[in-house]
């Protein structure tokens, strides 16, 4: 309290200075400030500690990242905001009215330095009285108040970072000694009945957002929250005693441990600051088992930095909220129901067998459901948290079901396996105690930490879309979201995730300990014990609660000593092995023999397509990794560290603009963005288009086996005379020709192998649309790609459009754009257009960089 008081009066001492100097900056900075500390009051209301740092920078780093994050943030409010949050507002507008209307003394400046370097000195000399503190991690962050707090949170993780470097280079040295056993033993783990059980089959994991296992089987009224689900767990596999693992990033955590068998990292969200590690998890095992795999969800792609992240996490291919239909909504998102009828339909497009990675929106917090979509016969209670949370379980209970009947309905069901699992918990921390009531829980103060531990159990359901091919299993072996990944490659028969550190369900120990990651380091929980560390890392200080006694016990030497220090290595070996980026070893990279490209820039294939193989290739904007350094603080290890990512993935010499040696370079560049060209140009660089020659000149340099999509948008024709007319006509175009119709509609197919052959032409005044699904056949010709195509003349909306595979690659300019796409992969190789009014050359928007002076020597 001594504390809190003496910063307290530093701060107002200091606040009636700045007054001194500027009334309204003053106000301004009270604004700012007070607006900071009522958000991160909401976000310890949810989650009981404040918002990272992490997500704060994040929040503010892109525009769609900004509009997303404050969607949500929206939603939340309306659930954790409280009427007697109204004396927040009345000292604010009390306190701005005082500053600005009482008429005070001329200002102090030399007052207002000195109480400044007060504030500083206090908190130097309050650092050092607290250091032994900090640096073992035990100093209470919250001990000064919210703003205060932000700087022990920092010294706490800076002195962790530190003490974990010497505990990195020993885990180096033992993970080296150990790495040819620990191979040895996933090769030879035991099998079982279950081994295999399902190899071959279609797979499709679905996340459950805010799913706890307690839903399994509960009853409100007499009705069962959770049918379908209650069927699936009744007549399939069901594992009961499965804890959530997550960290700082909730949901977007719990993915990663599903996928990838590993640990979520306590303070950093690693979708962004990871996202270009050397990961070879369960989408990329899948893949390379002749897997095409694939990953929906119903948000923004943006948020979490997710676009990016479930490339590196292995799918071939990732469906956000930009990508369907989101206009019918639940809870104020994209409704789960219709989430599931439209991914069916994107996934009956996949190649057999195929991986499909799915997660639910709708219940989502604040489990505001309209009452249109209720499904229980509940009395409502305004004040009852748990009714929404009940209604939005039962609505994506019901949404589930309609899944399972449309996979029957599309035929899928018969060679398909689901698997459902919980991500995180949904109640929230303030609604904990009428949890705790409904499952009769003791709630005696000492018990808080372990009942929060006890209900933190999620559903995992493996279930046969087919139900005669139903297995029946039931197990109350202790896991956890790690184990997800073992359980499903096992059933299917294939090897283990190589740096898992989860198990197969069917062969882990009854006696394991599991580590939980979104507690203090150190808790744990298995068959016997729960433990809750203490935040200060002292075993002696932690709670544990014996399970088959039902009561607390004392932090006595022995088994659960080892057990807590257990599972400090395990989540800090995880971290090691992340951060680090040793999750493959040399003898693993063959595995990176898919060339998945990131898509921060759509048009970095159609770069390596047209550049020389040893040419640089700068893979994005300026702006973009402009904004890149500013999040990283401009340290350019981060930034190398993103470039070989990129080298990796794509076996090409891609540089970043600010890493280029331009005076040392000798090789052609080549960039798609137009704002490096005059920084180019003053190094002394001729900067060209990447593509300039004639129509037919292009058209004769494409390779055979591939489908040009032809759509016109505007003034298509116009150099298409009657001498060029019979030129084209050898290409496929037979009925695009300068006069009356050059400003219509106009899109043509045509298929070229050695010869030019067009299967479908067609002009108009009218707007023209034509869709072709994946793998049919359209007018004689296979295709193995979804097609989307639109052309509205300059009458009719003055507009081109070409979707191939969901994605969008016309350049929609003037005259006629082309999309190349290869018949083999069903890649797009190229997209680009002729502007058919004043010429017929060919350009893509990109352009080509050589050194003036080899030209001139050459």
């Amino acid at each position: 309290m001594a504390h809190i008081l003496l910063m307290s009066l530093l701060v107002g001492l200091l606040s009636e200075k700045v007054y001194h100097l500027n009334t309204v900056f003053l106000v301004m900075m009270i604004t700012f400030f007070g607006l900071l500390y009522y958000i991160s009051l909401i976000h310890i209301r949810f989650f009981g500690y404040l918002v990272p740092w992490v997500q704060i920078k994040e929040f503010f780093s892109k525009k769609k990242t900004t509009a997303a994050g404050g969607d949500m943030l929206m939603q939340a409010l309306k659930g954790l905001v409280r009427p007697a949050d109204l004396i927040f507002l009345f000292i604010y507008m009390f306190t701005s009215a005082g500053i600005l209307l009482v008429q005070v003394e001329v200002p102090n400046v030399v007052m207002a330095s000195i109480l400044l370097n007060l504030v500083l000195v206090s908190l130097i000399i309050v650092t050092c009285i607290k250091y032994k503190a900090i640096k073992t991690g035990s100093a209470n962050p919250y001990l000064f108040g919210i703003f205060i707090s932000y700087y022990f949170i920092y010294m706490n993780d800076l002195l962790r970072k530190i003490q974990n470097k010497e505990v990195f280079e020993r885990l180096q040295e033992e993970l080296s000694d150990n790495k040819e056993r620990e191979d040895s033993e996933k090769k030879s783990r035991p099998n079982d009945e279950f081994f295999g059980k399902w190899k071959g089959k279609n797979v499709i994991l679905i996340q459950l957002e805010s799913f706890q296992q307690f839903l399994i089987g509960h009853k409100v009224n007499g009705q069962e929250v959770t049918p379908f689900l209650n069927r699936m767990a009744r007549e399939n596999i069901e594992f009961t005693e499965i804890y959530s693992q997550f960290a700082m990033g909730h949901t977007v955590d719990a993915e990663f441990a599903a996928l990838h068998s590993l640990y979520p990292l306590k303070n950093e969200i690693i979708n962004f600051k990871h996202f270009d590690k050397h990961f070879r998890g369960l989408a990329h095992i899948f893949k390379e088992n002749h897997y095409e795999t694939g990953a929906f969800h119903g948000y923004k792609g943006d948020f979490y930095n997710r676009r990016i992240m479930m490339k590196s996490h292995g799918f071939d291919s990732f469906y956000a909220e930009e990508d369907f239909n989101s206009s019918e909504r639940a809870s104020n998102w994209m409704s789960d129901r219709s989430f599931f009828k439209q991914a069916i339909h994107k996934m009956k497009n996949m190649k057999e067998p195929f991986f499909s990675f799915m997660i639910t929106l709708t219940s989502h917090f604040p489990f505001e459901l309209e009452q249109k979509y209720w499904g229980l016969d509940l009395v409502k209670d305004q004040t009852d948290f748990m009714f929404g949370y009940y209604q939005s379980a039962n609505y994506t209970d019901r949404a589930l079901e309609y899944f399972y009947n449309q996979l029957i309905e599309e035929g899928l069901h018969q060679n398909t396996v689901l698997a459902f699992y919980g991500d995180h918990e949904g109640v929230t921390l303030e609604n904990l105690p009428k949890l705790f009531d409904i499952l009769g829980l003791e709630q005696a103060n000492i018990l808080k930490s372990i009942n929060q531990q006890r209900v933190a159990k999620i559903p995992f359901i493996l279930a046969a879309a087919d139900g005669e091919q139903a297995v029946h299993f039931s197990s109350s072996h202790v896991g956890s979201t790690l184990d997800i990944s073992e359980t499903l490659l096992h059933l299917m028969g294939i090897p283990g995730i190589s740096y898992a550190m989860g198990e197969s369900l069917f062969t882990s120990s009854p006696n394991r300990t599991v580590p939980l990651t979104q507690y203090p380091l150190g808790s744990f929980v298995s068959n016997d014990m729960f433990c809750y560390a203490s935040v200060t890392g002292n075993y002696s200080e932690s709670t544990f609660f014996d399970r088959k006694k039902n009561r607390m016990i004392l932090p006595i030497s022995g088994e659960n000593k080892h057990r807590f220090n257990y599972s400090k290595q395990q989540i800090t070996k995880s971290e090691y092995l992340i951060t680090g980026n040793h999750l493959i070893n040399s003898r693993e990279e063959k595995v990176n023999d898919y060339p998945e490209l990131i898509d921060i820039n759509p048009k970095l294939e159609e770069l390596i397509s047209v550049a020389e193989h040893d040419a640089i290739i700068i893979p994005i904007g300026k702006g973009f990794e402009d904004e890149y350094k500013r999040q990283t603080l401009n340290n350019p290890l981060i930034l190398e560290n993103l470039q070989r990512f990129y080298c990796l993935q794509t076996n090409r010499n891609i540089q970043f603009y600010s890493l280029i040696d331009f005076d040392m370079n000798q090789q052609k560049i080549y960039f798609e963005d137009p704002q490096y060209i005059d920084g180019i140009r003053d190094r002394g660089y001729l900067v060209s288009d990447a593509i300039a020659d004639s129509l037919e000149n292009f058209l004769n340099s494409l390779p055979d086996d591939v489908c040009i999509v032809v759509t016109a948008k505007d003034d298509a024709s116009s150099k298409i005379d009657d001498l060029y007319y019979n030129t084209i006509q050898t290409y496929g175009f037979s009925q695009l020709k300068a006069g009356s119709n050059y400003r219509c509609s106009y899109i043509n197919l045509i298929y070229k192998n050695k010869e030019f052959a067009s299967f479908y032409e067609m002009v108009s005044t009218e707007p023209i649309q034509l869709h072709l699904d994946k793998n049919q056949f359209f007018n004689g010709v296979y295709i193995p790609f979804k097609l989307s195509a639109m052309s509205m003349g300059a009458l009719v909306g003055n507009h081109s459009e070409i979707n191939i595979n969901g994605s969008s690659h016309s350049l929609n300019h003037r005259g006629l754009n082309i999309v190349v796409v290869d018949m083999k992969t069903s890649k797009v190789l190229q997209s680009v257009w002729t502007d058919t009014y004043i010429s017929t050359i060919v350009n893509n928007g990109m352009y080509k960089a050589v050194k003036s002076d080899a030209i001139n020597g050459g």
